[in-house]
């Protein structure tokens, strides 16, 4: 399983050829892999296909997702409304970026699992 275009999708490896589902009933795709690399965040996988388009892939952790959810959307945040011009939205605004600069090194830490399991899919991907 992994993540493609904020939604999950099912990634299959089988005897050299790779095929992907995108819907959950939909129909296996079959993926001519011309190379297999490490995009600029080491936990996603960037894939050059024959007809020269990229696919960027994230691979789920176990039992992050199932064959059942294909298709369904993650992340985002629906209907929200914008912050206003007053100072305490500027404030919020402020302690929000203070929080995700101070909290950042902790995200990469707790990446690299999925790391882990990138480069063993980009390993499975670069044998077919």
């Amino acid at each position: 399983m992994v993540h493609l275009k904020y939604r999950i999708a099912a990634l299959r490896i089988r005897n050299g050829a790779t095929a992907l589902r995108t819907d959950r009933d939909g129909p296996w795709d079959p993926v001519r892999v011309v190379s297999v690399g490490r995009a600029l965040r080491p936990w996603v996988i960037k894939i050059q296909l024959v007809d020269g388009s990229h696919l960027y892939l994230r691979p789920c952790l176990p039992r992050e997702a199932a064959i059942t959810e294909c298709g369904r959307s993650i992340g985002g945040i629906a209907d929200t409304e914008k912050l206003g011009d007053d100072p305490v939205s500027g404030v919020i605004a402020v302690l929000g970026i203070a929080f995700y600069v101070l909290a950042s090194p902790f995200f990469l830490v707790s990446n690299w699992r999925r790391t882990r399991m990138a480069a063993r899919l980009r390993g499975e991907l670069s044998r077919s």
